[in-house]
């Protein structure tokens, strides 16, 4: 940047930046546990000593708490839901905050934290499970209102689904799109004028209409807001709140370090790993990329059992987010070789087993597969798989979220089988080189 327009700052000045769209960021929240949380002044000052909706409201059905958020290090919505809670819990404006007060009231963050389910990396398909998996897998989450409304109008073709709906809290975060115009050197004015006739396009009756079909709230005044905007989809098109603004860097900046090492709920993670022949090719070096990224990005509060299959099924790597621990899962890594038969049901019970046996009752346990779905040698079945893993899913006390990730191209890999294995837990197929693990 300094060649090309030396002595300046790295981020020209933004002469204007209209308003495209925006969604407030709400609590989502199941229909007949929705009513409670209205009652509460301030959700998360409610979430630090509750364990139970009935604890927040005796005519609440009694179900735990369980919370569902991003993670403020890999999605804004997961950021802004800390600077809430850090706010809500000090009765300070956002802006107000110091570097002193996040020390200071990071124990009641940590308590809120406490009854973190998942740490999504998307907002959106956060809340898609929340219907999917229902309130004991979370009873509350912190989602935008677009997110609301996308999951509610997935589900309206299947009655039978729990229907959630918004609460919205008297000070809250937006997400706003803008179209921004930089004033810098290398845009000539053409281009300024280009620009000038997209962002003018994009803020036309014809797309901001488009914008409120997909739950998003216009940034033109006087659009209509649509059908969507609806008791039908769970939100209050006349909501009012109060919009908050950002801490300053240092305090944001504090807020993450925070949760990485003090406040976040610790995770316990079994990733298991098919190295059989079928993963020959591209396959199997995918494979080894995801998961020397998870490893890079391992915190202190995260640990790691690696398991290695083919037609054999290898004991536990434990990893752990120290240096040592990372070599120890770079050995891992890159002793990885394809060739063998293929034990994936098996290999995946003796993973929940395993967790079963180690679980921390004050962490996310998970069951990573990392596969293409081809079986070839176990003695399980899939449908005793199944079986097996409904035992220590969300209904149960043992509340052991199963994944599986999918690799190869079109007719590479067998999604029936991995849409089957996590009866418990969403699944995530992908025909991607390198992915983010859902954890």
């Amino acid at each position: 940047m300094n060649q090309i327009y030396p002595g300046q700052d790295y981020i020209p000045g933004i002469t204007d930046a209209p308003l495209l769209a925006y969604s407030p960021m709400v609590f989502m929240a199941p229909a007949d546990v929705a009513p409670g949380l209205r009652k509460q002044p301030d959700v998360y000052q409610a979430l630090v000593t509750a364990q139970t909706h009935q604890d927040l409201d005796p005519s609440s059905p009694l179900l735990p708490i369980h919370f569902v958020q991003t993670a403020p290090t890999r999605s804004n919505s997961g950021l802004q839901t800390l600077v809430t809670q850090f706010a809500s819990v000090s009765n300070k404006r956002p802006e107000q905050l110091t570097v002193a007060d996040v020390e200071e009231y990071q124990p009641q963050v940590q308590q809120i934290q406490s009854k973190v389910t998942r740490y999504g990396a998307s907002t959106n398909s956060l809340a898609e499970d929340m219907i999917k998996n229902g309130p004991f897998w979370a009873s509350v989450g912190s989602v935008y209102e677009s997110s609301v409304i996308k999951a509610n109008s997935q589900s309206q073709a299947q009655p039978q689904q729990t229907r959630y709906e918004a609460i919205y809290p008297l000070s809250t975060f937006t997400s706003n799109m803008r179209g921004i115009l930089p004033n810098a050197p290398w845009i000539n004015e053409d281009e300024k004028q280009a620009t000038a006739k997209v962002l003018e396009y994009l803020r036309s009756p014809e797309i901001q209409k488009i914008a409120t079909d997909l739950g998003l709230r216009p940034g033109v005044p006087g659009i209509p807001l649509g059908d969507k905007f609806s008791a039908q989809f769970g939100v209050d098109a006349k909501a009012k709140y109060d919009s908050l603004r950002p801490p300053q860097p240092e305090v944001v900046d504090a807020m993450l370090q925070s949760w990485e090492n003090f406040a976040k709920k610790p995770s316990q993670v079994v990733i298991v790993v098919d190295s059989s022949g079928s993963m020959r090719g591209e396959k199997l070096p995918a494979v080894q990329n995801t998961l020397r990224f998870y490893l890079e990005s391992l915190g202190p509060k995260e640990t790691l059992a690696l398991i290695d299959f083919d037609s054999e099924i290898q004991q536990p790597v434990l990893i752990s987010g120290t240096p040592e621990g990372r070599d120890r899962g770079m050995q891992f890594i890159t002793s990885l070789n394809a060739g063998g038969g293929t034990r994936l049901y098996d290999a995946t019970l003796f993973a929940q087993n395993w967790l079963q046996q180690n679980s921390k009752s004050d962490a996310i346990n998970a069951v990573i597969v990392l596969t293409d779905g081809a079986d070839s040698e176990s003695v399980n079945s899939l449908e005793q798989v199944e079986q097996e893993l409904q035992k220590t899913g969300f209904n149960t006390d043992q509340r052991i979220a199963v994944f599986t990730v999918g690799y190869g191209q079109e007719g590479e890999f067998e999604p029936e089988v991995l849409k089957k294995l996590p009866v418990s837990m969403v699944d995530t197929i992908v025909k991607a080189i390198q992915i983010r693990l859902p954890i």
